[in-house]
């Protein structure tokens, strides 16, 4: 039985001089003697166990089948480093990332000078609470995921914001003109809090529980916007980072800050430590880090 572990540079010789007809050529495109184009052709020959030449220096009807075969291999192999080579240099490729509905806004613009710089480079979103997204990193479904602090040992971390949490309140509530609020003065109030696989809604909970109290939830929803609107509708009081207070319109509402325990709203950008990252994750970290 011929062996089947044939060598490429044994294909590629004689797929070349197929090619030329001379092997004079097919040394000159190779860049090898003469004598070696011949033993390569011998080798192949052995190897495969048949004749690829006749007489005459045509094909064999066997000859003909593999000259096909081979050229299909070596593009194939071609193909292969092509693809390898467009990968580390970001002509191709995807960079899973796991963004959370509230943090999303942070990743703006480096997303554009990301797509800018990578721009065959396609983006895949998980847009899911930070406590999925871990599950996801954990599971290497993405490639890196906004989570928040505190992260555990076995990720990598680049911090991406630490905003303390605020209490929002209508500008006519009569807590409106007070400096700070703590969160044991809330045990009565209806809260309008984040779904249940927000990790900062896990957070709310675990700080109101250490103070003794359940909150009363009238409702959940995953859009901070949305969670500021019923406050102004009366509904309840709202826990929101002061990234978004921030943006909240002052004739309208106000945010006073939560102390007894403050809470913080604290952003990392991570990936497994275990995981070799990509060529794009890489070049996305580099931004992650320019633009902390």
């Amino acid at each position: 039985m011929p062996k089947r572990n044939i060598s490429p540079k044994l294909l590629e010789c004689f797929c070349t001089l197929v090619h030329t007809q001379s092997f004079t050529k097919t040394a000159e495109l190779l860049c090898i003697t003469q004598p070696t184009v011949s033993k390569h052709l011998q080798q192949l020959e052995k190897q495969l166990g048949v004749s690829l030449f006749m007489s005459d220096k045509t094909l064999t009807e066997i000859g003909m089948r593999i000259y096909q075969h081979a050229q299909q291999l070596l593009q194939q192999q071609h193909n292969l480093f092509q693809d390898i080579e467009n990968y580390q240099n970001l002509q191709i490729g995807t960079l899973n990332m796991g963004v959370p509905p509230l943090g999303a806004q942070l990743l703006t613009s480096s997303l554009f000078e990301f797509h800018q710089q990578c721009p065959n480079i396609q983006l895949s979103f998980l847009e899911v609470g930070s406590k999925g997204i871990k599950q996801a990193l954990i599971n290497n479904e993405l490639d890196v995921g906004v989570l928040l602090e505190p992260i555990e040992d076995s990720f990598h971390r680049i911090e991406l914001c630490d905003y303390p949490l605020m209490v929002v309140l209508r500008h006519d509530a009569i807590w409106a003109k007070r400096p700070s609020i703590a969160l044991q003065e809330l045990s009565e109030q209806s809260f309008l809090m984040f779904q249940e696989n927000f990790s900062l809604n896990e957070v709310i909970l675990n700080a109101c529980q250490q103070q003794g109290f359940t909150p009363h939830i009238v409702c959940r929803s995953s859009q901070w916007n949305l969670l500021a609107d019923m406050v102004y509708q009366r509904m309840g009081v709202a826990l929101l980072p002061k990234y978004y207070t921030d943006m909240l319109d002052p004739q309208k509402f106000t945010a006073v800050e939560l102390v007894e325990p403050q809470l913080r709203w604290h952003l990392a950008m991570a990936w497994k430590k275990n995981k070799v990252p990509s060529p794009a994750l890489q070049q996305w970290l580099q931004i992650i880090v320019k633009n902390a």
